[in-house]
């Protein structure tokens, strides 16, 4: 039976690839004049200036940019205006003093010198304390209403201590904000009535408070582990992942997405997370027959698709940087390392673990995991052995046993 022919790859002459980048940069500006949502317009705008920059006096690349960078401006305006007129139905619509907040966090996106921005966060923070004030006094009347009722029903609900002793107690507690002790109080009561929905609001609240007292950590453990996709919870555990990574430093363990990260490596806007613990894939790194290339493998594919999608939710994808990935030859055996590719998520390459060896490198991490690099042959990849050295002469691609780490730059810098 004659063998099946490899599939050749196809390897772009230095003047293809400016070409094919040259399409691209088209595309991303042809997509910005399309799109709907002005921030959207600012984000694709920017990316096609950025590539066309890079391609230099490369066919009319210098004047697609300029017309880029003329149309920016009013993409920006339009995105500006849009946060404006968000925060000014927010505060027409605001009902209680979190919504003033809510009011105000939209105001605080845009530039105080932008139309009245300052005016508009006064107004917001008066009517703020009014609203305060108006629930005090509610919740002092009702206070005192259900604590009366509360005095009558609970003695003999605690005195059988049955889960609806613990239900009535946790609800006057939750009803007069006291949600730490309500929450223990309804673990107790678990199955009645509506305990387990109760439980939920009683920890969104306290992520709320602990965001709100500079506790980031734990509000989004709170979120996270008990909250889940209640409410607006996965907006909120993004901007307080942010919060937190803007302030992690090198070598710190942080929270994004479902996963616990290391921080490798950080920029003034940006940081490294690299994957704590390896984790087995759901794929091999490339099908057996094919060439170990970091462009065309199965888990790079697995990794920016399954992998990404099911880790951060859709505030957190958008905050997760496309990176442009530059994979070397193999230092030691020289195999091509293939194309630069553009990846949200990626694996390090050998010169990358090397660099952050003493921040990853842990006694609990006794799990061998790929490099993105190439293995001495053509079918084999690179990796760092469960004591952490780099293997540069590499495992066959098409094997099950190796973990993976996965790594992406996180931007930390608030939105204008």
């Amino acid at each position: 039976m004659a063998r099946k022919k490899k599939k050749q790859e196809i390897i772009l002459t230095p003047e293809q690839q400016r070409e094919a980048d040259y399409q691209k940069a088209v595309r991303r500006m042809e997509g910005a004049e399309k799109m709907l949502q002005p921030e959207d317009k600012v984000h694709m705008y920017r990316e096609a200036i950025r590539m066309f920059d890079e391609l230099g006096d490369y066919e009319d690349s210098e004047a697609r940019k300029k017309r880029c960078k003329k149309r920016l401006p009013l993409a920006r305006r339009e995105h500006r205006e849009e946060v404006y007129q968000t925060g000014m139905r927010l505060k027409t619509d605001a009902k209680c003093a979190s919504d003033y907040d809510a009011a105000i966090a939209q105001f605080r996106r845009l530039r105080h010198e932008y139309k009245d921005i300052p005016e508009q966060i006064e107004v917001c923070r008066q009517l703020k304390q009014q609203a305060l004030k108006q629930e005090r006094m509610k919740n002092a009347g009702k206070k005192l209403v259900v604590a009366a009722l509360f005095a009558a029903i609970i003695g003999f609900a605690a005195f059988l201590c049955s889960p609806a002793a613990f239900y009535l107690e946790g609800s006057f507690l939750m009803s007069v904000q006291d949600y730490e002790r309500a929450n223990t109080l309804f673990a107790k009561s678990r199955g009645y009535k509506d305990t387990k929905d109760r439980m939920v609001e009683c920890n969104y609240q306290r992520a709320v408070l602990a965001a709100q007292n500079g506790d980031f950590k734990k509000a989004v453990k709170l979120l996270q582990e008990k909250v889940g996709n209640y409410k607006d919870a996965p907006e909120r555990k993004a901007q307080y992942e942010k919060k937190l990574l803007a302030q992690a430093e090198i070598g710190d363990t942080v929270t994004y997405g479902n996963a616990k990260w290391l921080v490798a490596d950080g920029a003034e806007q940006k940081r490294l997370l690299v994957r704590k613990k390896p984790v087995r894939a759901k794929t091999v790194y490339q099908n057996a027959g094919q060439d170990a290339v970091w462009e065309s493998s199965v888990l790079r594919t697995w990794l920016n698709r399954t992998f990404y999608e099911n880790c951060f939710s859709s505030y957190e994808q958008k905050e997760v940087l496309e990176t442009n990935v530059i994979t070397s030859a193999n230092r030691i055996y020289g195999t091509d390392g293939g194309n630069a590719t553009m990846d949200r998520v990626f694996l390090l390459d050998e010169a990358e673990a090397e660099r952050y060896k003493n921040v990853l490198r842990s006694e609990h991490n006794q799990k061998a995991w790929w490099l993105r690099t190439p293995g001495k042959t053509k079918d084999s990849a690179a990796f760092v052995s469960a004591e952490g050295t780099v293997m540069s002469y590499g495992y066959a691609a098409d094997s099950g046993e190796l973990a993976v780490r996965p790594a992406i730059w996180v931007r930390t810098a608030d939105d204008e």
